[in-house]
């Protein structure tokens, strides 16, 4: 119910929007992602736990991996994880871009040193790194 109110809701805004009623605010995302023309703003987080991982209600895999370039529900996910974690302070706008990267690479040294599995880092939330990022 969440999910079909917040789609709703990103749909008004959109609307809105496109008839100049509304101004920073960000059309909902999509798995494939939104042009960088479309207005931005922050996405909320409702962190949830199941089957042992974290989901903010985004994206629900582990294995696609954000653009810079364009909005994607997975650009969105990871930023709500980085911020849960406490590596990321930025807007949850779904551009992953330098500072979500830069989050990233913070996330990955770290659960490098502490758990010793070897993930690249790259700054890209990619099929290595979700699952630590959802723990």
């Amino acid at each position: 119910m969440r999910r079909l109110t917040r789609r709703l809701s990103f749909t008004a805004v959109a609307l809105a929007a496109a008839v100049g009623l509304v101004s920073g605010t960000a059309t909902a995302a999509n798995a494939t992602g939104t042009s960088q023309a479309s207005v931005s703003a922050a996405y909320s987080c409702d962190m949830n736990l199941r089957g042992g991982y974290w989901y903010a209600g985004w994206y629900d895999g582990m294995t696609a991996v954000p653009r810079a370039d364009i909005v994607t529900s997975a650009g969105i996910e990871a930023q709500c994880q980085l911020r849960e974690t406490g590596y990321y302070s930025g807007a949850i706008d779904g551009y992953f871009g330098p500072q979500s990267q830069a989050a990233m690479k913070g996330f990955q040294r770290h659960i490098n040193k502490v758990h010793g599995v070897g993930l690249a880092v790259d700054g890209w939330p990619g099929p290595k790194s979700w699952p630590w990022l959802r723990r």
